[in-house]
């Protein structure tokens, strides 16, 4: 018998160091990494970060998410997952397919992650009408904290070595 297909789940601030954590689960497992971010600019030439793109976005990462949990692969959902009702939608797909939902918390100071979340690097992520910092702030300001229920995982996003999140693995 096959094992149980794992929805890896992440949490936390923007530049807290989810996608280096989903990385290191990439290799680590025979996990699939679905990245918002690179879906979103390979998807889109010039990405407007709409609500109507967002929409398409996550539509489109949850159907895979779907597709690929029927077929037994785990799949890694590296976007951001800050609010109780998105983390809610991935845990039904996880019921629904059979898989195992592990919410993986980084936890990261604010004052550090906004200034990765600001890096030049990141310049792409900027909007029309908000920069880096604002959006931030933006993001930071709504996230929920998991329920007594969600039981997460937490991670020291300065740690985010492959073997701390091996480590951390062994507990999920």
């Amino acid at each position: 018998m096959a094992a149980q297909p794992a929805l890896y789940l992440l949490f936390g601030y923007p530049g807290a160091g989810k996608t280096t954590v989903a990385k290191a689960i990439e290799k680590l497992t025979d996990a699939v990494r679905l990245s918002s971010d690179e879906i979103r600019f390979s998807h889109y030439n010039q990405p407007t970060f709409s609500q109507q793109e967002h929409d398409e976005l996550y539509s489109f990462l949850n159907t895979e998410t779907k597709r690929l949990l029927s077929k037994g692969t785990s799949v890694i959902y590296d976007a951001n997952l800050n609010r109780f009702q998105h983390r809610q939608e991935k845990y039904d797909i996880a019921i629904a397919t059979g898989a195992k939902a592990v919410l993986l918390w980084v936890q990261t100071p604010k004052h550090l992650a906004k200034q990765r979340a600001m890096h030049e690097d990141r310049l792409r992520f900027a909007t029309h009408n908000e920069n880096l910092g604002d959006m931030f702030d933006r993001i930071s300001g709504v996230i929920e904290q998991p329920t007594d229920t969600e039981r997460p995982i937490i991670l020291d996003g300065t740690k985010a070595s492959l073997q701390y999140v091996a480590e951390a693995l062994l507990l999920a």
